[in-house]
């Protein structure tokens, strides 16, 4: 069967979540989360992805999904598309579908955002679409120690997210979120959100996990280097984690330092791929509640 040349449609999320169950199969196969559990602020009901994809009638044949954020570096201020769930249907991969929907996507992002970013688990493929590496992000292999006296430290509820936004907020680079956009983040199922509360002033907080995505790795931080040194290691223990992966943001090299007893080995993981449609940004930190 051959698929027509200009057959690439644009979905809103509405006519997406019928082909969920072919989404979930695709991109997280086994699992028990779904592709509206990891990625919400494209899949879940109050999302605001773009999709494109290929049909045979009524049957998926290739999808991908983008999204339109500002990421907040020192002050500066870029419009950055956010582009990820790329997949095909198993009996129609190697037929170049995957690469059309991909660059009706960026045909799509290039009028309103300076630079695209995605998280590749085949680099090669997007090379040849022009996008390059960005630096390497920087994780700690953390290790759980004996639990000395404990800091005043609770599991994050609803009742926090205010405080937890206002922390995010004064991060020198992040992906700009509202308070509501924060909120549905923090409520995403097998999250893990662990405060730090100085007699009912939440003074830092630290995710883990993201559903299918992130076991295992604290890939979103807010506060003071210090309060998060506090927080880190007993929030292992709260969280039952013997060892755990720290995605240590750029901006944080002082943490690494206080963290030292806690830290039995480093790595460095591939941060996004980057293709600049205007100018490209210095430094491409996302915190992971952002990833897609």
């Amino acid at each position: 069967m051959s698929v027509a040349a200009d057959s690439v449609q644009r979905l809103d999320r509405r006519s997406v979540e019928r082909f969920l169950p072919e989404l979930d199969a695709w991109l997280l196969p086994g699992s028990v989360w779904s592709v509206q559990h990891t990625w919400p602020q494209l899949y879940r009901s109050d999302g605001d992805g773009a999709f494109f994809a290929i049909l045979d009638g009524d049957r998926l044949l290739s999808h991908c999904a983008c999204r339109v954020v500002t990421l907040r570096d020192h002050g500066a201020d870029h419009p950055v598309g956010l582009l990820g769930s790329v997949a095909t249907a198993p009996d129609h991969r190697g037929r170049g579908l995957a690469t059309r929907v991909l660059e009706a996507a960026l045909d799509h992002l290039a009028p309103h955002t300076d630079a695209v970013l995605l998280w590749a688990e085949r680099p090669e493929l997007y090379r040849r679409r022009g996008f390059v590496d960005s630096a390497a992000d920087r994780c700690l292999l953390l290790a759980r120690r004996p639990r000395r006296e404990a800091p005043a430290l609770r599991l994050a509820t609803v009742a926090d997210h205010a405080a937890l936004h206002a922390l995010h907020e004064r991060k020198p680079q992040r992906v700009a979120r509202s308070f509501h956009e924060m909120s549905a983040l923090l409520t995403t199922p097998g999250l893990t959100t662990v405060v730090l509360d100085r007699g009912g002033d939440v003074t830092a907080y630290a995710c883990t996990g993201k559903a299918a995505d992130l076991g295992g790795h604290w890939h979103e931080l807010g506060g003071d280097d210090d309060e998060l040194a506090e927080l880190l290691p007993a929030a292992l223990h709260l969280a039952g984690q013997t060892e755990a992966a720290l995605l240590l943001p750029p901006y944080r090299p002082r943490l690494a330092e206080l963290l030292h007893d806690h830290v039995v080995g480093e790595v460095d993981v591939p941060g996004p791929m980057v293709r600049a449609t205007r100018r490209r940004p210095e430094r491409c930190w996302v915190d992971g509640l952002d990833s897609v």
